[in-house]
């Protein structure tokens, strides 16, 4: 998990959120926090973010699965849902993998910001470009 470091502290997320056929276009904006557990095997990644001006509120937990020999993230989200991703940090290159959606993602050579897509599993069409997110270190 030490790679995951790069994560930790606070960071100012702004999107552009694009048009799907559930929802149209708007903007999001958000704080994101990282923290470790103590014993650094887990991290707490809180955010507080603002879809269209409406709040929402999510926690998730990133850590190791040695059976799997892979990292995962649990989120769960203040509407009640949970999900499950898997999760890769290759050099600057940062990807999540979950059955609805999925980022993609680089940092910086800094790394001191994240930009990336979202992508939304649509049902009939495939996977369909979502959000345009950038995350700056505050």
């Amino acid at each position: 998990m030490s790679r995951f470091e790069i994560f930790i502290g606070t960071w100012n997320t702004t999107g552009e959120v694009l048009e799907t056929q559930a929802s149209p276009a708007s903007t999001l904006s958000a704080t994101d926090t990282y923290r470790w557990l103590p014993g650094r095997h887990f991290i707490v990644h809180e955010v507080d973010a603002r879809f269209d001006g409406k709040p929402t509120r999510s926690m998730e937990v990133m850590g190791f699965d040695a059976s799997k020999k892979q990292h995962f993230a649990r989120s769960f989200d203040d509407q009640g849902s949970m999900e499950v991703f898997v999760v890769a940090l290759k050099g600057r290159r940062w990807s999540i993998q979950g059955k609805t959606v999925r980022f993609s993602g680089s940092f910086d050579a800094q790394k001191n910001r994240l930009k990336g897509l979202w992508e939304l599993n649509e049902s009939k069409s495939g996977w369909q470009p979502w959000i345009k997110l950038e995350l700056v270190r505050a």
